[in-house]
């Protein structure tokens, strides 16, 4: 297989993982935050998640409801060939279309400080009209090669990171139909679908990727406020990118600030650090990532807290 193929390989599976279980043109929406036996690869607790595979051949639009001030709703669209359109935020309808096929697949996040009745609510009033409702098809891939073929892609990120630091996703999650496909590389495009399938645009996520650190070491990150226009989020991975634990992160939303402003993270430095995270797992490793949802101006003229990340004796 090539390299090329495999975006579009892992899009046509998670199409059909939606597919089988919901049908086309109908939500399947995750009740509860990400449990730890029921991950893709590098998921998170940041939000509640809806998705749904939907036919815009003929037309499609989604609906979703009204939300507080002050919270965070998205939409994302995802074409077949797994290029990534511009987040739209908050209620209203939604016209959906794509470059490549008759179908998109949308996820909805819903700010995770709302309680479950509270997005379960925001959830069901969340509607999809589309005119045509054939499903989605894609031809059969064998297992061995797509599988050795997104293994020797993973392998490439800590390479990417290595060279292209803060700009290390630059490039991954783009659209041919704006401004965001002057970024796009085969490179970051083949990389980018296997280590974060589903990622969003720059303008709409920044994502700092680690390598891995010693999971009996402690380690810390003090930085001041990314002050991004929703929040950012912190995420513990085992070498493999899968959260174990139940808790696994931490946001702007539930960490204590320093009396400075600042705020300080922990790895596996004890209940009693400042926003600790449990790290030791059965891979002997752990990798972060942070995220910061419609970020700021900062984080796009490059502040990153990744390299504020470490050992602490």
């Amino acid at each position: 297989m090539r390299f090329g193929l495999y975006a579009i390989y892992e899009t046509a599976r998670q199409y059909l993982k939606v597919q089988e279980k919901v049908g086309v043109n109908n939500f399947e929406h995750k009740r509860v935050l990400t449990p730890t036996d029921q991950q893709p690869v590098r998921m998170n607790r940041d939000t509640f998640y809806s998705m749904a595979v939907v036919n815009v051949s003929q037309g499609a639009t989604i609906t979703l409801p009204e939300i507080p001030e002050g919270k965070y709703m998205s939409m994302e669209v995802i074409t077949e060939d797994h290029r990534i359109q511009a987040m739209q935020y908050g209620s209203g309808t939604f016209d959906l279309s794509t470059h490549a096929g008759d179908h998109v697949y949308v996820i909805v996040r819903t700010d995770a400080t709302f309680t479950e009745d509270e997005v379960h609510a925001i959830q069901d009033k969340m509607t999809i009209d589309a005119k045509a409702s054939a499903e989605f098809k894609a031809p059969q891939v064998q297992k061995g090669p797509f599988e050795k073929v997104e293994k020797e892609l993973k392998a490439e990120m800590p390479i990417i990171l290595k060279r292209d630091g803060a700009q290390a996703t630059a490039g991954m999650f783009t659209d041919p139909q704006d401004e965001s496909k002057e970024l796009f590389t085969e490179e970051k495009y083949a990389v980018g679908a296997a280590i974060g399938w589903g990622g969003a645009q720059l303008q709409d996520n920044i994502y700092e990727v680690s390598g891995n650190f010693p999971a009996d070491t402690c380690h810390q990150a003090t930085f001041e406020d990314p002050e991004n226009q929703a929040f950012w989020s912190v995420t513990v991975y085992n070498k493999q990118g899968f959260m174990f634990n139940d808790v696994a992160n931490v946001s702007s939303n539930t960490a204590t600030k320093n009396a400075d402003g600042t705020y300080t993270v922990s790895f596996g430095c004890g209940d009693d650090a400042p926003n600790n995270i449990a790290t030791k797992n059965d891979s002997g490793v752990f990798n972060l990532a942070f995220r910061h949802y419609m970020p700021s101006q900062k984080m796009r003229d490059g502040f990153r807290v990744l390299p504020l990340v470490k050992a602490v004796n």
